[in-house]
């Protein structure tokens, strides 16, 4: 039967650990390697709600994008959030590993898949040559750049973005009637990546969590720029991990979150 080490030697050889960033934290969160698992839950974020779903659903393992832990907890307790879900999975046996910025770097992982959503062709990684600030310093090779396979009004493309990934709200920059055909895409918070996206020579960068003088270094470069949501970009890891690990493992269940974005509007 298969063991909580085997789904992660093949999570580790689609995102090896050490792509991920220094301040990151990834791998096995809560749990037990020798754990055997037939019922996997995947989801964006651990919360309560996702736990109690992969309770109900009879789980082994979560997989979760988003780190359970950060930062060492000073102490576990029922009256605190999280040592309320940390609690609830030991109590359950419920084991979770988490796979951060090394997915996001990852070749076929996050951006590309994002890309792939998107329905960008010829995806590429940034250049080492656009990977720099206004200052000429270097900023992360995270994101990716491509091509609509046929050039849209900016406007049609935010309706266009909203509706695949099934935004509850989404902000953008630029000219509605402008023609654009050139996409780059950070998943999550990529308003640092701004530069690239312009070096890159991309006529609209898709993101989110675009802070106020990023929107405004955006405008002046004249770049445009949709803002579609940390939980809207990075979402898209339910459906893929849960493909991923089935054509892996014939014999796992794989059930992926049904959460919606907290964002409304």
């Amino acid at each position: 039967m298969l063991k909580v080490k085997d789904i992660i030697q093949e999570l580790e050889t689609l995102a090896p650990p050490e792509l991920a960033e220094s301040w990151d934290n990834v791998g096995l969160m809560v749990g037990n390697l020798d754990q055997r698992v037939s019922t996997v839950f995947v989801c964006l974020d651990v919360t309560s709600d996702n736990v109690q779903r992969a309770i109900d659903c009879g789980a082994d393992l979560i997989i979760s994008h988003h780190p359970l832990l950060f930062a060492s907890p000073k102490r576990i307790i029922e009256q605190d959030i999280q040592g309320s879900i940390l609690r609830n999975l030991i109590k359950n046996d419920i084991s979770v590993f988490s796979a951060h910025t090394n997915l996001d770097h990852a070749n076929g992982g996050m951006n590309d898949v994002l890309a792939q959503r998107l329905d960008l062709i010829n995806v590429r990684r940034f250049k080492e040559v656009e990977c720099i600030d206004g200052t000429g310093q270097p900023i992360d090779n995270i994101g990716r750049g491509g091509n609509l396979p046929v050039p849209m009004k900016m406007g049609d493309y935010v309706d266009f973005v909203r509706d695949a990934l099934n935004c509850k709200s989404i902000r953008y920059i630029g000219d509605p009637e402008e023609i654009v055909s050139v996409v780059a895409l950070c998943s999550g918070s990529g308003g640092d990546g701004i530069y690239s996206a312009y070096h890159a020579g991309a006529d609209v960068y898709v993101t989110s969590d675009v802070k106020h003088h990023e929107a405004q270094l955006a405008f002046e470069l004249g770049i445009n720029l949709i803002d579609a949501g940390h939980f809207e970009t990075e979402n898209t890891i339910c459906t893929f991990m849960a493909e991923f690990l089935e054509n892996k493992f014939e014999e796992l269940n794989v059930i992926p979150s049904d959460a919606t974005p907290y964002f409304r509007t």
